[in-house]
């Protein structure tokens, strides 16, 4: 007996479709995840630029699941989603998904990737993956910095509010740990002025002669720093390979701020 076979085009039809739908799911739950209010079926379709007609086939089901509710024709994240959601970082908690980009990290620049997390006046090496190169930075999880004089230091003072840096310069000796340490208090300010605008650090022999790091902020949901990221080089191919080195780890930072709930103001705006 012969059973009906589907041809190419419609085979291929049917496999695209599917991954489509998928991915339409997907973008629909991280809209609404970042949209601080209930949105229509229709600013859904402009949004995610799926018609009408298929959306519905998708929000059906997941509404009748509790994926998604519905109220005078709005949508918004149901009970179940954040129950899936709560599942997931109870059984991933954040240090996986930390040790997992900073390998990433690792692999792409070749460098020493630290995370940093403040104590007090100092910064703690919380997790460190030397570099897989003979000659690399080296550092110790646990070593403690000052503030003033780190990569991951100067990103924790960059988001202080001004009354916090103020205290901590009146409370703070500016003690050089090196020759290049900066400990011009004016000058200090105006490095830490210039993270706040690109968003990154960059130190050259100021915690060790021969090493430079180049920091970037992670941030938790509420949109307090949760830490540094931090890759740490030799000078000379820190210097060679600045621009690359922030890229990667202004992207790893994005990563690890999203898996923590935190949205910039451009992402909560969206591009819609």
């Amino acid at each position: 007996m012969k059973t009906a076979q589907s041809g190419p085009a419609e085979a291929a039809g049917r496999t695209s479709e599917g991954p489509r739908s998928l991915t339409r799911i997907l973008a629909l739950f991280d809209l609404l995840a970042r949209c601080k209010r209930h949105m229509s079926l229709s600013e859904l379709s402009i949004a995610i630029d799926c018609p009408k007609s298929s959306l519905l086939v998708l929000l059906r089901p997941l509404t009748e699941k509790g994926y998604l509710m519905r109220e005078e024709d709005n949508y918004f994240l149901g009970p179940r989603i954040f129950q899936f959601a709560q599942s997931i970082l109870t059984n991933h908690p954040f240090e996986s998904v930390l040790r997992g980009v900073m390998n990433d990290v690792v692999n792409q620049t070749g460098e020493t990737i630290l995370f940093a997390v403040r104590d007090g006046e100092k910064v703690i090496y919380s997790s460190v993956i030397e570099s897989p190169q003979p000659v690399r930075y080296v550092a110790q999880q646990g070593i403690n910095r000052p503030l003033f004089c780190s990569a991951s230091g100067l990103v924790m003072l960059a988001f202080d509010t001004q009354q916090e840096l103020d205290d901590y310069f009146r409370r703070t000796e500016l003690k050089p740990l090196t020759p290049n340490s900066i400990t011009d208090e004016n000058e200090l300010r105006g490095l830490i002025s210039e993270i706040r605008k690109t968003g990154y650090s960059s130190t050259a022999g100021t915690a060790h002669v021969d090493a430079a790091g180049f920091g970037v902020p992670v941030f938790r949901a509420d949109g307090h720093l949760a830490g540094a990221l931090v890759i740490g080089a030799p000078l000379e191919r820190a210097k060679r390979n600045k621009k690359r080195y922030v890229a990667a780890a202004k992207t790893a930072a994005e990563q690890l701020s999203r898996a923590l709930g935190y949205r910039s103001e451009f992402e909560e705006t969206g591009r819609h």
